[in-house]
């Protein structure tokens, strides 16, 4: 593959968009060791505790469990970002939101919390959303 491999986290609650999530990266060259997908904050903190997991991105939701069968809400998504960015080891990691929030309110926060994008599912192609990663990082 000539594009360099990025090592992708994502946090994803919904299962049908997790299966998206790996075909656009299985259709398009990337290989899936790449892509590791949780479906709640907690297993993603876990996996971040491993310094050889730091990804080169995050790809979330912000409307997340904590953990699994737990309620979805934003405010867990805005504790995490706030978690991610006031350490040290994980401040720099870029973060793209990628959620059906897309209220202006929301967004406003996010990007002032220090996130790169703010994607709001259904308005990009899956191609769209693999050229703003890779552009990303």
């Amino acid at each position: 593959m000539s594009e360099k491999n990025i090592k992708i986290l994502s946090i994803e609650n919904d299962e049908f968009m997790k299966i998206f999530l790996k075909d656009i990266f299985w259709i398009h060259g990337e290989n899936r060791e790449d892509l590791n997908i949780f479906s709640n904050l907690k297993k993603a903190r876990e996996f971040l505790k491993n310094p050889e997991n730091k990804p080169d991105i995050i790809l979330m939701g912000i409307g997340l469990p904590e953990s699994d069968g737990e309620k979805i809400d934003v405010k867990n998504g805005f504790r995490f970002l706030e978690e991610l960015k006031s350490n040290p080891e994980t401040k720099n990691i870029k973060v793209i939101i990628f959620s059906n929030f897309g209220d202006k309110e929301i967004k406003d926060k996010a990007l002032k919390m220090g996130v790169c994008k703010f994607l709001v599912k259904g308005e990009y192609l899956p191609q769209d959303i693999l050229k703003i990663i890779r552009e990303t990082c």
